[in-house]
């Protein structure tokens, strides 16, 4: 079992804003344009986003088990580490450092810099070159607000959390009250019709999946804190449920006034779906409205990168206690607890991404890895429970147990397999790149072992 790494200091409500925190980012305010290019048809890009939430809901069953099992600090790292071994877990610390984590957080800030250069008075003359500008310019700034401490940077992601979902809330709110005849058929009476299965196919709805469970995820990510959280047994698998309900309920409300709203041509080609849905509702205030939006979205995407940093450091600080070449990265801080070094190095290669690829690539780069190491956790809960002993110290009564094992287990595994492929097939580039860099972790280990 890990060692702790600094004190408890979160509570359950802590856990949650980072959940949600990381979830409800810009997201499901740019990501919407890329599921049309692979699902034509208004209701089952509804049902896609549905199947999403759900999928991301039955893979915190299984969290929550392996939650209660190990509730050190490391989340993932340590439930690869200890069902498959320290390799696993060395290469799955090994992607999040250089592709997954990283990579998301080069995303998040490039949506941060699409937005914020509207506010520039001279934006109409600036491009990619300044967009990336800002976008690195956030990563280091936040990178340096986490070297003040876990406590300072929890009540700061329980604020951001708090303006994210009072922002969404407004959205949703007037665009209910703003209904008219809608733009595209959401008649659910004719999602099975011969004209909609014509232009479907389950490996198109794979493909569209990619970026729906990228805007999803990080609602597992509350784990990787797991050895700074009180209570971790009870807190962990209740931040856990509350994030997939809440996330799922609002995202699903997002897009169907995206749907009712926006013809589906012009969500396609829209680089900002939620500044065009404002436009809209609110007519000749919607120029007013959608720069307010933009202010939230630049909100939401701090509120995101620094979540993801702050959870990424951790992630380094767990795997430094097994991997000697990386022990530096876990070096704390002696006043603030915070590993200095794990944060610095996060910052520092999530900008090299910003300027390396684009937030189009940037979502496939880190699809295959994230997909085949989540069907790997979920399948440790079959290994785990067919195991004899239990090498954990919890009372039998604090653990959570995965209901109608071992058919979640199995499905979240699948699931997450056949999205690895649906990847894999359409971006080959992106994923081969991303497999190269994990297979040259495997001489790395065996180098720092031999040394």
């Amino acid at each position: 079992m890990n060692k702790e790494l600094g004190n408890r200091v979160l509570g359950r409500w802590d856990s949650v804003a980072i959940s949600i925190g990381i979830v409800i980012g810009a997201g499901i305010f740019r990501v919407p344009s890329e599921v049309v290019p692979h699902i034509a048809s208004p209701v089952w890009i509804l049902i896609a986003w549905s199947l999403g939430g759900l999928y991301s809901f039955l893979g915190s069953l299984c969290y929550a088990e392996l939650a209660t099992r190990f509730p050190d600090t490391g989340g993932d790292y340590v439930f690869l580490r200890e069902c498959y071994g320290k390799l696993t877990a060395f290469l799955f610390a090994w992607s999040e450092l250089l592709i997954t984590r990283t990579g998301s957080v080069a995303a998040i800030a490039l949506m941060f810099g699409e937005f914020a250069i509207k506010f520039l008075p001279y934006h109409a003359k600036t491009g990619e070159w300044e967009v990336k500008t800002l976008a690195v310019s956030v990563i280091m700034a936040l990178s340096a607000c986490n070297l003040l401490g876990l406590k300072t940077g929890s009540r700061l992601q329980n604020a951001l959390t708090i303006l994210k979902i009072l922002a969404i809330s407004f959205v949703i709110i007037v665009g209910l009250f703003a209904m008219k005849a809608p733009a595209n058929n959401l008649d659910f009476a004719h999602f099975m019709s011969k004209e909609t299965l014509s232009t479907f196919s389950l490996f198109n709805l794979g493909v569209a999946l990619v970026p729906i469970m990228w805007a999803y995820g990080g609602w597992r990510d509350n784990l990787f804190l797991a050895g700074e959280t009180k209570e971790p047994t009870s807190s962990l698998p209740f931040a856990l449920f509350l994030s997939c309900i809440a996330v799922t309920v609002i995202y699903v409300l997002m897009n169907f006034l995206y749907l009712w709203f926006l013809p589906l041509e012009q969500i396609r080609h829209a680089k900002l779906v939620g500044t065009d849905l404002l436009s809209v509702i609110c007519g000749q205030a919607g120029e007013a409205s959608s720069r307010l939006l933009g202010i939230f979205i630049m909100v939401y995407a701090l509120g995101t990168v620094n979540a993801l940093l702050l959870t990424g450091s951790r992630i380094a600080s767990a795997m430094s206690l097994d991997n000697p070449l990386f022990a530096s990265l876990g070096k704390l801080d002696e006043k603030r607890q915070t590993p200095v070094r794990g944060i610095l190095f996060n910052g520092l290669w999530s900008c090299l991404l910003v300027f390396a690829l684009s937030f189009e690539r940037l979502l496939y780069f880190t699809g295959f890895s994230v997909w085949i190491f989540f069907a790997m956790v979920a399948a440790s809960i079959i290994k785990l429970r067919y195991q004899k002993s239990d090498t954990t110290n919890n009372r039998e009564s604090d653990k959570f147990y995965t209901p109608l094992f071992p058919l979640i287990p199995a499905v979240v595994a699948i699931v997450a397999l056949f999205l690895a492929l649906s990847t894999l097939m359409d971006y080959k580039i992106e994923s081969l790149c991303g497999m190269a860099i994990i297979f040259c972790g495997v001489p790395l280990f065996f180098f720092q072992k031999k040394n």
